[in-house]
């Protein structure tokens, strides 16, 4: 008898086993080879979405403190005026800049600048990682409610059902904010 597919009696096609992974940098994203000239540029050369995903248990605020500082801010939210940047508009980054600034973050600036410069406050770094999170855990709670499939839904599920009602019952009291905390 030939050998059964687990996935078979689940009504999953067949996966090959030798499947070849996709080739990726090592950090499974593209690098960014341009100046970090705005936030969102600065949030994905810091990785934010996999610090996220791998740093549940941190909260959004230290993880924006985490990236703040890498980028040439100070502990207490402020800018450390001596680390500026040394990335010029004329000339894309190498391989080889991308590994020597790997611990001087801020050096991948726009040449001369720092976060002031830019108009970056540690504010709109926190409120951007928070946002992020947002969707994430949305989005994951969303695939963890498809998962159930069939059956009888689970605990959390029952949760996450509860909770998108309570937070209908809030929008249509008008209370949009205690909604949008809840979702």
């Amino acid at each position: 008898m030939p050998p059964m597919d687990p996935m078979a009696g689940m009504g999953m096609p067949a996966m090959p086993m030798a499947m070849p992974a996709p080739a990726a940098p090592a950090s499974g994203q593209k690098n960014i080879t341009v100046p970090l000239a705005n936030l969102g540029l600065i949030l994905a050369d810091s990785e934010i979405e996999k610090r996220l995903l791998e740093q549940l248990e941190d909260n959004e605020q230290g993880i924006a403190n985490e990236v703040w500082i890498q980028y040439g801010g100070t502990e207490d939210g402020g800018v450390d005026k001596e680390k500026r940047g040394k990335r010029k508009d004329s000339e894309e980054a190498t391989e080889q800049e991308i590994k020597s600034t790997d611990k001087t973050r801020w050096e991948r600036l726009p040449d001369g600048q720092n976060l002031n410069d830019l108009e970056i406050t540690l504010d709109d770094m926190a409120n951007a990682v928070k946002f992020l999170s947002f969707g994430f855990a949305k989005n994951k709670g969303k695939e963890q409610g498809g998962a159930a499939g069939g059956g009888m839904p689970g605990m959390a599920s029952r949760k996450l059902d509860n909770m998108v009602k309570l937070a209908q019952n809030l929008d249509l009291l008008g209370m949009y904010s205690v909604a949008d905390r809840i979702l």
